[in-house]
């Protein structure tokens, strides 16, 4: 498998030796892969069942208590509120994951938009944190990276994906309708053979 900076420079990006260290830590500390996104959602939907499991159990308990009517129900009652509580953390914690993951999506599809090559070596040179508490998500995300578009360190990991070149060579001996290139030619030369190809029936 090859590694990011194999990667970038397959699309003529390279990073210095001496800074290869503090990039990596900057990608690892900012970047998700598509494992994280996806154990994300699954986290996503166990908060949520966790939710209606906490409803249901909460509903259930003040059904008791109704039962008891005056009798001393104050362990039922701390019971009902550590679930309360419980389930408010449950909540906490799901809106915080639903937020990071519609931010990854947000970020993903603007760097798509500004043509970014790179998406893992963009967002490691953002400000994250930032632009997460931003109230103008995507409008931010857009400014931020059209100024790493226009910079000079970091313009070259946007634009266009340049074509590969396909690299072709001829057979040694194969004839080619009627001329022959320098390459051909040279060859014959090594060989001892004229430079064009006597193709004459005899």
């Amino acid at each position: 498998m090859k590694n990011i900076f194999e990667i970038m420079k397959e699309y003529g990006l390279e990073v210095p030796a001496d800074k290869q260290k503090d990039f990596e830590k900057a990608v690892l500390e900012n970047y998700k892969t598509v494992t994280d996104y996806n154990n994300q959602t699954e986290k996503l939907a166990a908060a949520n069942e966790k939710i209606k499991a906490s409803d249901a159990a909460t509903e259930e308990l003040k059904k008791k208590l109704e039962d008891f009517g005056d009798a001393d129900v104050s362990a039922l009652k701390q019971q009902i509120t550590d679930l309360e509580e419980e389930k408010k953390k449950i909540e906490t914690d799901y809106q915080g994951k639903l937020a990071d993951r519609d931010f990854s999506d947000s970020l993903r599809e603007g760097i798509t938009a500004a043509k970014g090559r790179n998406v893992k070596a963009i967002t490691a040179l953002l400000d994250v944190d930032t632009l997460k508490k931003s109230k103008n998500q995507k409008e931010d995300i857009a400014a931020a990276l059209k100024e790493l578009s226009e910079a000079a360190d970091s313009k070259m990991l946007f634009g266009e994906a340049e074509p590969q070149v396909q690299k072709q060579g001829n057979i040694i001996g194969a004839v080619s309708g009627g001329g022959v290139d320098a390459a051909d030619a040279r060859m014959r030369a090594v060989m001892g053979l004229p430079p064009t190809p006597n193709t004459e029936q005899k």
